[in-house]
């Protein structure tokens, strides 16, 4: 199964431990995370382009690196099967969840726990919400299966 972990660059590590374990035995998935160059991935950070407070969405946009890291992140969402939403998260990789769910991928939304107070009715398009690491495996395992 191809997996495309959509996260912020605050769970770096995470990111990386949960792309270990996904594409480790006995699972063997391929998976993409857009802060791992090991795979020939262009992996963009926003401090390339300079200070982002002296950038608005347009200026952003209109830059050369910024449309090829948007064209790099779509080609790996496009790819995948499942999208896996590693929270907490920013409005980018939220935009990834939509716009993957509305491709027709699977989403799986995981964070370690859910704090009191913070939730999204707009989670509801998820397959799954969990913060149990068998869950996420298990899941994938019934997705395999058909």
């Amino acid at each position: 199964m191809k997996i495309y972990i959509a996260s912020s660059w605050k769970n770096e590590k995470l990111v990386k431990d949960w792309a270990k374990k996904l594409s480790s035995q006995p699972y063997n998935h391929q998976v993409d995370a857009f802060c791992d160059p090991s795979k020939g991935r262009h992996v963009f950070h926003f401090s390339e382009i300079g200070d982002p407070s002296e950038l608005d969405a347009i200026n952003f946009l209109a830059d050369e690196r910024s449309r090829r890291a948007f064209e790099e992140d779509k080609k790996w969402i496009d790819w995948a099967d499942v999208v896996l939403l590693v929270l907490p998260a920013g409005k980018s990789s939220h935009l990834e969840a939509g716009y993957a769910v509305g491709s027709g991928k699977k989403l799986i939304i995981w964070q370690e726990e859910y704090p009191k107070g913070e939730f999204d009715v707009m989670y509801g398009f998820a397959d799954l919400v969990t913060e149990n690491v068998v869950s996420v495996f298990d899941f994938l395992i019934k997705m395999e299966k058909g």
